[in-house]
């Protein structure tokens, strides 16, 4: 490199001798390689305790309608972020139009429902799933962080939601975060559902009923602690579930992954045949030229700060203004860890699609995306077509092989959602048109397993104010035999009508709710499902949707 101009450095001096600083204090081989998390002593890492939080983390029966874990949008194999990128992923943005300049590939999360589970339109959505108007930023590196999420609005003192008490004063930004999305309308939960309800769930359900493939620490423990009563009996001394515990849990798990066995590592560690040559090469550019190592110093790769790469205009996002109401934070963000930033299918805040692959993730630096409030870090980067390659290539020198094929201590369930065969299950058969030339389409708001006090199924598309009813009949043999089970399937298969309300936008809507009680015969109970509603606009009157088979899982 040195029979390049030096022109780059000399960009640098209106950046000040501390960078300069930074830059000479940055070379790779001193850096060292990712040790240990720190966790704070209120709340030390235990196996037990991280068991549990990963049981917990795997679990859709932790969300409301049961659709949704943490897990959900934090996959191992893809780098700790979503791997969910196709359009129903596409949050519309400020604008509320699909298809602009400031559509966000978001985290598909929760259909909106008020608080009694009925579908409520909502927003620029309207009644489909909701959408996190950032991309999910990875998790495998969160336990290093004094702040979270894109904006650091989680910090470290972590406070009880129930007494409002500070429980730990600092160094908690995980048990802060980890709380967050449970309670969220567009993440994990009804709108307005209070802890009562999520305490009171986990302590009926099986432990990840819903999830498949166990690994065999998770399969060995619920063969002798079948109940989460008895999963924090073993992690905390008692059967008592609270949110504090909770949290705790799923920041202990968090803290005892350390994705350490990249080719980086091994190269610090003494292996010289660890990485090419190019991303040696890449390294050396990293830490020195390009001074990508300003922000994401290794071994990290994150400086826990918020820079502003200019991708959109600030009046979009905030950023950390948000939260600092500081306007040099406009715009600015929480610099990510580039670990394991091979394996995410999208990058920055707002997961954009016009920078689709890692290589364009390294080129945008290249004066960054053009808008306001560019980080002067950002603004003196020039890298040829030839460091760019190099750089890249270095980057993909920070995958962990274990995370990538998510062996242990990165393994996990398979979630429910991830399953080929849904359920409800569609048949393609029954529907007949009615309003507006539609068949009425049955939504799914929830997964039917035992004990889900609000399994629903809503309409939509059809006639508002119109009478509407859930037609049920059961398919399973034999029956449901357990105590208070004629009752129980009663209520189970016969739904009350409801009168459908108005979407706001031609059309309506009705939710019907059926609590599935926690006997463990009600397992494998199985029957089809069509909604029936009155319309003057289908043949005979009676517009229908298509039968769904739904299993009682």
């Amino acid at each position: 490199m040195a029979s390049r101009p030096p022109h780059r450095l000399a960009r640098l001096a209106p950046l000040g001798a501390a960078l300069l600083v930074g830059l000479s204090a940055a070379p790779a081989s001193a850096q060292g390689y990712l040790t240990a998390a720190p966790a704070p002593a209120a709340n030390p890492v235990t196996k037990d305790k991280a068991l549990l939080g990963k049981m917990l983390f795997w679990d859709e029966q932790l969300s409301s309608d049961g659709s949704i874990a943490c897990g959900t949008c934090h996959i191992p194999g893809a780098g700790g972020s979503d791997p969910r990128i196709g359009a129903g992923s596409i949050h519309p943005g400020p604008d509320g139009i699909r298809g602009t300049g400031d559509d966000i590939v978001g985290s598909p999360g929760v259909v909106p429902t008020n608080a009694f589970g009925h579908l409520e339109p909502r927003g620029s959505l309207g009644l489909a799933t909701q959408i996190t108007s950032r991309h999910s930023p990875s998790f495998l590196t969160a336990a290093w962080f004094d702040e979270l999420l894109w904006d650091g609005r989680a910090d470290g003192k972590f406070r009880d939601p129930l007494s409002g008490q500070v429980v730990i004063l600092s160094g908690a930004a995980l048990e802060t975060q980890s709380l967050g999305p449970i309670v969220s309308d567009v993440e994990m939960a009804d709108r307005g559902r209070g802890w009562s309800e999520v305490l009171e769930r986990l302590k009926r359900v099986r432990p990840l009923a819903l999830a498949s493939d166990l690994p065999p620490p998770i399969e060995r423990a619920l063969g002798v602690f079948d109940s989460y009563p008895k999963l924090f009996q073993r992690a905390f001394g008692s059967t008592e579930i609270t949110p504090v515990r909770i949290a705790f849990a799923l920041a202990s798990y968090q803290r005892s992954l350390v994705p350490d066995a990249t080719p980086f590592d091994d190269f610090m560690r003494g292996d010289q045949a660890a990485m090419t040559a190019q991303q040696i090469r890449g390294m050396n550019l990293f830490d020195s030229t390009a001074i990508c190592a300003v922000c994401h110093s290794p071994p990290l790769f994150a400086n826990g700060d918020y820079h502003s790469v200019a991708l959109r205009p600030s009046s979009e996002d905030p950023g950390r203004y948000s939260v600092t109401g500081d306007p040099l934070d406009l715009g600015r963000f929480k610099t990510p860890s580039l670990r394991n930033v091979a394996l995410r299918g999208r990058y920055f805040h707002n997961g954009t699609n016009t920078i689709p692959t890692l290589r364009d993730s390294v080129a945008i630096y290249n004066g960054g995306g053009g808008f306001d409030n560019l980080d002067p870090v950002i603004g003196v980067i020039d890298m040829s077509p030839a460091e760019i390659d190099d750089i890249t290539a270095y980057l993909e020198a920070l995958t962990d092989p274990r995370v990538e094929f998510e062996l242990p201590p990165f393994d996990r369930p398979r979630l429910r959602s991830e399953r080929s065969t849904p359920n409800p299950e569609p048949t393609g058969v029954g529907g007949l048109a009615g309003h507006l030339g539609r068949e009425p389409r049955v939504v799914v708001t929830a997964a039917p397993f035992v004990a889900a006090d609000r399994f629903r199924l809503a309409a939509v598309d059809v006639r508002p104010g119109a009478f509407a009813a859930l037609r049920t009949r059961l398919r399973a043999p034999g029956g449901y035999t357990a105590p208070g089970g004629a009752l129980a399937l009663s209520g189970l298969l016969r739904p009350a009508p409801v009168i459908t309300s108005d979407d706001g936008r031609g059309g309506g809507y009705a939710t019907t709710v059926m609590p599935i009680r926690p006997e463990g015969a009600m397992r494998g109970v199985s029957f089809d499902a069509q909604w029936l509603v009155r319309d003057p606009a289908a043949v005979g009157g009676i517009a229908r949707s298509e039968i769904v088979r739904v299993t009682v899982e």
